[in-house]
């Protein structure tokens, strides 16, 4: 099953580790793993620290079950390929995003055309404006696709290329 939730993207894997290791190794419910986030790791809200559960979890760094979330002890964040391969085959459009690059440099809007067929219906009816949501949805794909040395972001543009 593929996850939606997708936190913004830090500017490094150091600070991916710091919210992982913010994860209890020992499962615990969704409320307590939030507010150890937002304690330990310096996360905004409730809100994006449940994202960061859903998403880490998609990407194989923690474990989500019915007692809830837990770091994986034999899963890191150092591994690019490990993360990269969680994202693409786990995160809704995660691999689409990817896929829909090339070596020309592209804004999220373009990507977001590229994929926007892909946006269930359901998703398109719950806002008016579902179209500038989505595509800054898929900007933060591509810049979790970056982090994980799938995508290029081009110098201080909001364009990004296949790495």
């Amino acid at each position: 099953m593929q996850r939606k939730p997708v936190p913004p993207a830090p500017s490094s894997l150091a600070a991916v580790g710091d919210v992982r290791d913010a994860t209890p190794l020992v499962p615990k419910p969704e409320d307590d793993c939030c507010r150890r986030l937002i304690e330990r790791a310096g996360v905004e809200d409730r809100g994006t620290a449940s994202a960061w559960l859903v998403f880490l979890s998609a990407v194989g760094v923690l474990v989500d079950d019915d007692a809830g979330y837990a770091r994986r002890g034999d899963v890191g964040v150092d591994d690019r390929e490990a993360l990269a391969a969680g994202f693409r085959e786990n995160v809704f459009l995660g691999g689409d995003v990817v896929d829909a690059l090339d070596d020309t440099p592209a804004q999220p809007r373009d990507v977001f055309d590229a994929v926007r067929e892909q946006v269930p219906p359901w998703e398109r009816a719950k806002r008016d404006n579902w179209q500038a949501f989505w595509t800054g949805r898929v900007r933060r794909r591509l810049d979790w696709a970056a982090l994980f040395g799938q995508a290029v972001r081009v110098d201080d543009t909001p364009c990004y290329r296949r790495a």
